[in-house]
C-alpha cells in the first residue's frame, strides 16, 4: 500500500524512522525518533541571472537556476516584475520547487518558437518522475504572427503533486498540441487560471489533456525517459476560464481552447483507465466549433470516475459544435462508469446535434453509474436533445439517472440595426438662426434606399466646394444650410440613406459617428471604399457569427442587415461570389456571397474545410 504526506510521517513514526526534512504539524514523536527540518531556499530569479527587459533570452540561466539549486528540502523561486523572453528549446525541473510570479512577471515567447518545460521520469512507475511542483501566479505569453504560432508546453510524465494556481496561459497553445500535457501522472490540480486562444490544425486538441504515459502521448519527449502506459487520475480543474483571442471590435481572432479531454487508449487499458478527474466551476466561451462525428468541445474516450459540474459553456461569436461533450467507450472489455455531468448552464451554445453524446462503443456494453442532472440551457434553436445513447438510457437498471436538464427557447436577441424612415429629415436652423425659405418641389420623381447607419465613406479632398443641405435639391422646403468646414476634425462621414431624383444622386449623412444631425450631400462629394466582386465557387462551413447583408458593407448601393449566420440552418452552404473590399486606408476585407444572395465576411467560415 502506499502512504503519503502525514499518514507516511505518522507511520514511519510509529516504525521509529529517523526522518529528514518534514514538519511533525503537532504530531507525537516517539523519544526514539528525530526529526531535522529544513526551510525551502527562497531566492530570486533575476539575481540568479535571469533578466526581464523583453529582449534578452534567458533559457540558459532558466535551466542553470533550476539546476543549481536541486535539494530534496525545496526551493521557492521568486520571479520579479518583468518580461522574460524564451526561444526555441526545453527546460527540465526538478522536485520540490514552487515558483511565485510577482503581478507583471511574464514568461514570453514569440516568433512561432515553441519551448518545452519537461518533468522528467528518469524510471517507470507512478514514483519514476518528479514531485512538488508549484506555478503560482505565473504569465505564459505567445502569439501567433505570420512566423508561426508561439508555444509553451507543460509535459508533465509521471509526476505527482503538480499544481498551477492563478496562473495565466495566453496565445501560447501549440496547434497540434496542449498546454498542460498530463500523462501517467497524478494529483495534479489546475485552478483560478485562464487560458486564451487556440490555433489548431488538429483542432480537436485541448488545453489539458489527461493521458498516458506513452511516448506517442508526450508533448514532449524527454530523453532517457521510461514509459509504460500509465493513465493519469486525480486531476482537479476547478474555477478556470478559457477564453478566446477577441479583437476590438468583439469578434473573435483566435477560439477558445477546448478546455479538457483525451482521445486515445494504449495497449487496450491494461495498465489502467483514466479515472477520478474533475472539471469543475469552470468558464468556456466560444471554442472551435467540432462538426464531424466522434468529436466534441469536450471530450473523453475510455474514463470513469469522471465529474463535470457547475461549470458555465457560453458563445458569444461562434456556432456551435455537433457535439458538445462526447464520452466513448473504445474498450469492448472495459465499462465505464461514474460518469456525472451536473448543474452546468449552457448559454447559446447551440450544437447541431445534442448536448451530450454517450458512446458505449458497443450496444451490449452500456455505461453504468451515470449522473445527468440539474443542467440549464438557454438557447435559440429549437428541436436538439439534450442527451443521447446508443445504449437504453431508461430501465436499463445500470444506474443511469437523468433528470431536470431544462432546456429554454429564448427569442433571438435583435442583432439588426433598425432601418431608417424614408422620412426626410429636416436639419434644424444654427445657432445664429438661419432663416429657411419655403421652395417649392420641382423634382419629378424622387427614389429613397435605406441602409445600415454604420457605413462609412470619406469626403474628397475638394468636398469644400460642395454644400450641405437640409433635403435633397428639388424636394419641397429644401434649402442649403451654413456650415463651417473648419469645424470639422475627420473626412470620414456615416451614411444610413441614398436618393436619386431629378436633381442627381445624394446621400443622408452624419459628420460623426454619435452625431444626431444629419445633413444631404451630393454623391460626388464622397469617396467610397473600392469594391471588387467576381464570381467565386466553392463550399464552406459556417463557425463564426457575423452580420449578413443583402449588399456587401460599405457599398455605395448601402447595405441592410439581414440577420446573422447564426440564423442560417445549413452550416454547409455554396459559395457564389466573392467581394475584395478596401478601404481609404488600404485595409482589404474579404466578404463571400452564399447561395441564399446573402453577403458576409470571410471570416466566418472554415476557409480550410
Amino acid at each position: 500500500m502506499k502512504l503519503r504526506g502525514k499518514q507516511y510521517l505518522l507511520a514511519a513514526v510509529t516504525l521509529g524512522v529517523t526522518l529528514l526534512g518534514f514538519t511533525a504539524g503537532g504530531a507525537n514523536l516517539t523519544p526514539s525518533t528525530t526529526v531535522v527540518a529544513h526551510a525551502a531556499t527562497t531566492i530570486n530569479a533575476v539575481h540568479q541571472g535571469m533578466t526581464g527587459d523583453a529582449k534578452t533570452v534567458n533559457n540558459d540561466a532558466f535551466q542553470a537556476m533550476i539546476d543549481k539549486f536541486n535539494n530534496s528540502d525545496g526551493v521557492t523561486v521568486h520571479v520579479p516584475k518583468g518580461t522574460y523572453v524564451f526561444n526555441a528549446g526545453h527546460v527540465v525541473l526538478h522536485s520540490n520547487i514552487t515558483f511565485n510570479f510577482d503581478k507583471g512577471a511574464v514568461f514570453r515567447i514569440t516568433n512561432g518558437q515553441r519551448l518545452n518545460i519537461a518533468y522528467p521520469s528518469p524510471q517507470a512507475g507512478y514514483d519514476g518522475g518528479i514531485s512538488n511542483v508549484t506555478w503560482n501566479g505565473a504569465t505564459f505569453q505567445g502569439d501567433n504572427t505570420a512566423a508561426g504560432q508561439s508555444v509553451f508546453v507543460q509535459s508533465i510524465h509521471h509526476a505527482q503533486d503538480v499544481t498551477f494556481n492563478n496562473c495565466v496561459f495566453d496565445n501560447a497553445e501549440s496547434p497540434t498540441g496542449h498546454y498542460i500535457d498530463i500523462d501517467g501522472s497524478h494529483d495534479v490540480t489546475v485552478k483560478n487560471s485562464v487560458f486564451t486562444g487556440f490555433n489548431g490544425s488538429m483542432d480537436y486538441k485541448e488545453a489539458i489533456q489527461v493521458d498516458y504515459s506513452n511516448k506517442k502521448a508526450m508533448s514532449y519527449k524527454l530523453a532517457g525517459d521510461q514509459y509504460d502506459n500509465l493513465p493519469s487520475y486525480n486531476v482537479t480543474v476547478d474555477h478556470n476560464q478559457f477564453l478566446p483571442v477577441s479583437r476590438k471590435s468583439g469578434q473573435v481572432q483566435s477560439y477558445a481552447p477546448n478546455p479538457i479531454g483525451e482521445h486515445a487508449v494504449y495497449n487496450k487499458g491494461q495498465a489502467g483507465i483514466i479515472h477520478n478527474v474533475y472539471f469543475t466551476n469552470n468558464t468556456v466561451v466560444d471554442p472551435k466549433p467540432l462538426l464531424d462525428d466522434g468529436v466534441a468541445t469536450i471530450h473523453f474516450k475510455c474514463v470513469s470516475d469522471l465529474y463535470i459540474t457547475g461549470n458555465k459553456f457560453i458563445n458569444q461569436h461562434v456556432l456551435g459544435s455537433g457535439n458538445y461533450i462526447y464520452l466513448y467507450n473504445s474498450q469492448p472489455n472495459y465499462q465505464m462508469s461514474n460518469l456525472n455531468i451536473t448543474n452546468n448552464t449552457f448559454t447559446n451554445v447551440n450544437p447541431t446535434k445534442q448536448y451530450v453524446y454517450l458512446d458505449s462503443g458497443t450496444t451490449d456494453n452500456p455505461m453504468t453509474d451515470v449522473t445527468i442532472k440539474n443542467n440549464n440551457v438557454t438557447t435559440q434553436k429549437k428541436g436538439v436533445p439534450f442527451v443521447q445513447s446508443n445504449f437504453p438510457l431508461t430501465g436499463s437498471g445500470n444506474g443511469i439517472q437523468i433528470s431536470n436538464n431544462k432546456i429554454k427557447v429564448a427569442k433571438p436577441v435583435a442583432t439588426t440595426v433598425a432601418t431608417p424612415t424614408i422620412t426626410q429629415t429636416t436639419v434644424k436652423p444654427n445657432k445664429k438662426g438661419q432663416k429657411l425659405k419655403k421652395r417649392p418641389q420641382t423634382n419629378k420623381k424622387e427614389t429613397y434606399v435605406s441602409g445600415l447607419s454604420t457605413q462609412h465613406a470619406q469626403l474628397k479632398s475638394n468636398y469644400k466646394t460642395y454644400s450641405l443641405y437640409n433635403h435633397i435639391r428639388g424636394h419641397k422646403n429644401w434649402n442649403i444650410m451654413k456650415y463651417d468646414w473648419k469645424k470639422l476634425k475627420n473626412k470620414r462621414v456615416y451614411l444610413d440613406m441614398r436618393a436619386t431624383a431629378d436633381s442627381g444622386q445624394w446621400y443622408r449623412i452624419r459628420l460623426s459617428k454619435n452625431a444626431t444631425t444629419k445633413y444631404w450631400i451630393r454623391k460626388g462629394a464622397l469617396q467610397f471604399d473600392k469594391i471588387t466582386i467576381s464570381e467565386y465557387s466553392k463550399e464552406l462551413t459556417l463557425m463564426k457569427i457575423y452580420p449578413v447583408y443583402n449588399n456587401v458593407f460599405n457599398d455605395s448601393a448601402l447595405a441592410k442587415q439581414k440577420g446573422t449566420t447564426a440564423d442560417i440552418s445549413d452550416r454547409r452552404v455554396t459559395i457564389t461570389h466573392r467581394a475584395y473590399r478596401i478601404d481609404s486606408n488600404g485595409h482589404q476585407t474579404v466578404y463571400y456571397q452564399m447561395e441564399n444572395g446573402l453577403w458576409t465576411r470571410a471570416s466566418a467560415f472554415d476557409l480550410n474545410s
